[in-house]
């Protein structure tokens, strides 16, 4: 028996495919001991998994600048820049301390085999930069491939690339120049917990790690000459079918009413605006009698918006995808990571539009495997919603690259991988 410590950063998008790992393993005999935010807590005990409490000052928080946007194209690309700035301030390096010295308190006193953490869980970073014995360190990709690579623009971009086009140049200016502040005080706080310097600019933190398990499937993700042996594409890691009768019977009539359903999410973080994309989507189809519009805001208790709501609208916080998506014929969504991958799954095309965080890039993949739209902006108007719609419902080609997605998603055994990858780990100790 193998014990294994998850430490991720308490966002649902990165804590739900963790625990489900988590889970997996202990059905196999591990021990599995999960360092997250207090708030799942509970979930994480009836998993039959042992919880540990991250303190506050290790919560990430969403940047208040990540709620505006723009649709202008330069004011677009600075504004982005601003961003993700903003972004590895809040997600990476203001947590850093606190979810180091968390990681360490737990590996004191007793044994790992390794350490499983999201790539937002930037408290592994001092760990795998001191000389003090530890565990492995496998790092989970719960969101686009972060690492840089001569075949792929920069890392927050939201570009895709160009055939036959050498991307380092590009790459030395975003790291050496735009973002040279962002790593100097990485570098400020790595040296006030004892660590050495980042030999790797902060998004490259992974290539440190013994492993990256990504949870996606290769055709997801950019082609790289570069790409490092440490890398494994697992698959994605799907959420188990509800049970019989589970979830929202209210909802369950509804579909078998429509000829089209159409679902629109603004996923887990930072979506305190539904004005963003729900409205303008419940807008755009207000005056179809023949499209159902399935809203989730993915927030616990609320499940309703200001403005009229029109008969064919059915706005809930939750409704468990196993359950949704098979009468879904597209999704509309910010660029979830684990949402689009479940929605690749039953073979939806999508329409993506993201502005912060991941979701430019998620947007960006989506549209490069031809199975979506990328909107690029995060506040699109309802015409351009019906607009998008319209095209991928009349076009055959989203829906045959989602279902090629499908079948690859499907040939995946993402919680086998992992398990046969940490099996044949070497011995290491961590005391």
């Amino acid at each position: 028996m193998a014990r294994y410590l998850l430490a991720v950063s308490p966002l649902a998008g990165h804590v739900m495919p963790l625990l489900r790992v988590g889970a997996d393993l202990r059905s196999r005999g591990h021990h599995v001991r999960l360092l997250t935010g207090a708030e799942y807590r509970d979930i994480i005990g009836d998993h039959g998994l042992c919880p540990a409490v991250l303190p506050a000052q290790a919560h990430p928080r969403a940047p208040l600048a990540a709620n505006r946007d723009s649709t202008a194209a330069f004011a677009s690309l600075v504004e982005r820049w601003k961003f993700g700035r903003a972004d590895m301030r809040s997600v990476f390096l203001t947590p850093m301390p606190a979810q180091y010295r968390a990681l360490r308190e737990q590996l004191h006193p007793q044994r790992f085999d390794a350490v499983l953490c999201d790539v937002a869980f930037s408290g592994a970073l001092p760990l795998l930069l001191t000389d003090a014995p530890r565990p492995h360190v496998v790092a989970c990709g719960v969101g686009p491939l972060t690492l840089s690579s001569i075949d792929a623009p920069p890392f927050g971009t939201g570009w895709q690339p160009r055939p036959g086009r050498n991307y380092r140049a590009m790459t030395w200016v975003v790291q050496r120049v735009l973002f040279a502040d962002v790593q100097a005080r990485l570098n400020t706080a790595l040296r006030a917990l004892g660590a050495r310097r980042a030999p790797v600019f902060l998004p490259d933190w992974p290539l440190l790690a013994d492993r990256l398990l990504q949870f996606t499937v290769p055709s997801m993700e950019y082609a790289r000459r570069d790409l490092p042996r440490s890398v494994s594409f697992t698959g994605p890691v799907m959420p188990s079918p509800p049970p019989p009768h589970g979830g929202d019977v209210r909802w369950a009539r509804l579909p078998h009413q429509y000829r089209t359903v159409v679902h629109v999410t603004q996923g887990t973080w930072n979506n305190s605006d539904l004005d963003q994309l729900i409205r303008p989507t419940i807008d755009a189809f207000a005056d179809h009698d023949h499209v159902l519009v399935v809203a989730t805001t993915g927030r616990p208790g609320r499940s309703a918006l200001s403005g009229p709501i029109p008969r064919n609208a059915y706005i809930t916080d939750y409704v468990p995808y196993p359950q949704l998506l098979p009468h879904v014929h597209v999704m509309i969504t910010n660029g979830g990571y684990g949402g689009v991958h479940q929605a690749l799954w039953h073979g939806i095309p999508l329409i993506v539009a993201g502005h912060n965080a991941d979701k430019p890039e998620v947007a960006a993949r989506v549209a490069y495997t031809g199975a979506g739209i990328n909107l690029a902006t995060a506040r699109p108007t309802a015409t351009a919603i019906a607009a998008a719609v319209k095209q991928v419902l009349s076009t055959h080609h989203y829906r045959a690259a989602a279902s090629r997605l499908a079948e690859e998603i499907h040939r995946s055994r993402a919680l086998d991988t992992i398990a046969e990858i940490l099996a044949g780990l070497p011995a290491r100790t961590s005391s």
